[in-house]
């Protein structure tokens, strides 16, 4: 490949301090297969800067390898990064590519089922999440009947604070993503015992991993392959197990149309806005 520079693999969205180190080998492993892979000299890679913004990581020229969200990806990066796949999770729900959210009320709330929480007080992570915001939507939609659900709708900014918030009773329902939830079932059990999943969301495809667009048709493939051979290596299969990684599909973007049908149904049921 030409001599031009590049950024190292990152993976931030689930990159919980619990995990940091094992999502650190990871990121190290793919970043040294793909440069193998294409004739990259460790001398063309150039360290991210640490305060770089999610967008603008994600739509960096020189990126080799990322994971963003379903719904970035469907929206405000639309034409803007290459879609190369997304990883298999061993989660609840989760299925081979596929993964969903989990709706969780505290351990000891009355809720029984979906309907139990009209006029509950929600939470969600933000407004461009799939998992927290979009599949939650999706979800009450045809329980609605175009008017409010909830009592109230607060922004948490992040799954975990959601989950704090709902443990608290500060909320008392949130729809958390899967494989967040099972990390925090690993990794955080005394806030996750605190609560309880009450219902699952749709599945639709997991979270993507993307390049740079300014890569051509051939680079993307070996960077695709690459990344299938770092999801199955034995050598990577600890780092795996902890961050709850059991493989990678190619996916095109036709595949996460279901993302824009949920919310194309959720407006045509006069529920466009999560509330």
């Amino acid at each position: 490949m030409t001599q031009r520079s590049f950024r190292p693999v990152r993976l931030p969205m689930y990159d919980w301090p619990e995990v940091a180190s094992e999502t650190q080998e990871l990121e190290v492993a793919l970043t040294d297969e793909i440069c193998s892979a294409l004739a990259i000299a460790p001398s063309a890679l150039e360290p991210w800067d640490p305060e770089i913004s999610l967008y603008n990581m994600w739509t960096d020229p020189a990126l080799l390898l990322a994971q963003t969200c379903g719904y970035p990806l469907t929206h405000k990066l639309a034409g803007k990064v290459h879609l190369l796949g997304a990883p298999h999770y061993r989660a609840t729900g989760c299925k081979g590519a596929k993964y969903c959210s989990q709706i969780v009320v505290a351990a000891n709330s009355p809720f029984q089922s979906l309907a139990d929480l009209k006029g509950a007080r929600a939470v969600y992570n933000g407004p461009d999440s799939q998992s927290g915001m979009n599949a939650f939507r999706d979800t009450i939609a045809p329980m609605s009947y175009g008017a409010g659900f909830f009592e109230s709708v607060v922004e948490s900014g992040g799954h975990l604070a959601s989950m704090d918030a709902v443990a608290k009773g500060r909320a008392d329902v949130a729809a958390i993503d899967g494989v967040c939830w099972a990390l925090a079932e690993q990794e955080k059990p005394g806030l996750a015992n605190q609560l309880r999943a009450l219902a699952q969301t749709a599945q639709v495809p997991g979270l993507p991993f993307i390049t740079s667009m300014h890569l051509g048709a051939e680079t993307h493939a070996e960077i695709s392959a690459a990344v299938s051979r770092v999801l199955s290596n034995p050598q990577t299969e600890k780092s795996r197990k902890r961050l709850r990684i059991c493989g990678f599909s190619k996916l095109s973007l036709a595949d996460y149309q279901v993302i824009l049908d949920m919310e194309a149904d959720a407006r045509a049921r006069n529920y466009s806005v999560l509330a």
